[in-house]
């Protein structure tokens, strides 16, 4: 039984990769489930038995990915010794992110007028998982005395508004000044734009 269960997780894992090269090389709606079928080496109705549909199968490799960008940051974070290291950071980290592979077929997926709105609202809550990193830089800050002391909450949404925004120009720009715009951002962010 445990054999078959094994099995069972790699033939899932198997079509989430070869399904994840797919929708970064072509796109999501250029995408079909014949060519993930055929590229997992596996039969429709195996992709049918771990997946729902090409949608949930999206979200799936969307939720790895967060959950794998959420990972990659508590190992980085712990090379910082301030919250705003940590905030630099997490901006560096989000900055890099937007070269992952899935970013432009997750665009797509969004502007879809195909997604369902469940599925939408599901990729949105994907989407907000790094609320719960940027919250605790800000947490920290604000007991540490680093930040002023505020509404965290308002904050955190602040933040996420910046990353997002800074983020959404990912394609006019080098990875260099993506990073440079992100660093300028928390720079805002720390001591505003006034003239002193």
């Amino acid at each position: 039984m445990k054999k078959r269960k094994r099995e069972g997780e790699q033939t899932k894992q198997r079509i989430a990769d070869k399904a994840k090269e797919l929708f970064s090389q072509k796109g999501y709606a250029a995408t079909s489930m014949e060519e993930i079928t055929e590229a997992a080496q596996t039969s429709k109705g195996n992709i049918y038995y771990h997946f729902k549909s090409k949608e949930n199968l999206f979200l799936y490799l969307l939720e790895q990915s967060m959950m794998d960008w959420i990972e990659k940051w508590n190992m980085k974070s712990t090379a910082y010794s301030s919250a705003k290291e940590k905030l630099y950071g997490i901006a560096e980290h989000t900055a890099l992110d937007f070269a992952g592979p899935l970013i432009k077929a997750l665009e797509e997926f969004a502007g879809s007028q195909l997604a369902d709105k469940l599925l939408l609202e599901k990729a949105n809550e994907i989407g907000m998982l790094p609320l719960h990193s940027f919250r605790s830089v800000i947490e920290e800050g604000m007991a540490s005395g680093e930040f002023k002391q505020g509404n965290v909450d308002e904050m955190t949404l602040i933040l996420t508004g910046f990353m997002a925004g800074v983020g959404s120009y990912y394609h006019d720009l080098t990875q260099e000044e993506l990073l440079a715009l992100y660093k300028k951002s928390v720079d805002i962010m720390l001591y505003g734009m006034a003239a002193s």
